[in-house]
């Protein structure tokens, strides 16, 4: 799989993960959609963590681990979740 054929699998999967979360809200607010919807700033953080699904793919695949477009699928999915328990291992420094 080529890094631009990866990009596109996982930002597949990074949209569905997105739909998904507005699946899930079409069943809890009923007729009155959340503001958020309307906001630039919620679009932009949409449209940059179904980008990072992709960016997410070419690392897997610049690492020399072969994917299948379905795992590519499911890493782009998965990417907020990859992304967070990256940062919560990140070391903290104290300077005093």
């Amino acid at each position: 799989m080529s890094g631009w054929e990866g990009f596109f699998f996982g930002a597949v999967g990074g949209a569905l993960g997105e739909l998904l979360g507005l699946f899930r809200l079409r069943h809890q607010v009923g007729q009155a959609l959340p503001a958020y919807l309307t906001s630039w700033f919620y679009w932009i953080v949409t449209i940059t963590m179904i980008a990072a699904g992709g960016v997410l793919v070419v690392i897997y695949i610049r690492s020399g681990i072969t994917l299948q477009p379905i795992i590519a699928v499911n890493v782009g999915a998965s990417a907020p979740l990859i992304i967070a328990a990256l940062v919560a291992q990140t070391p903290k420094i104290n300077i005093d």
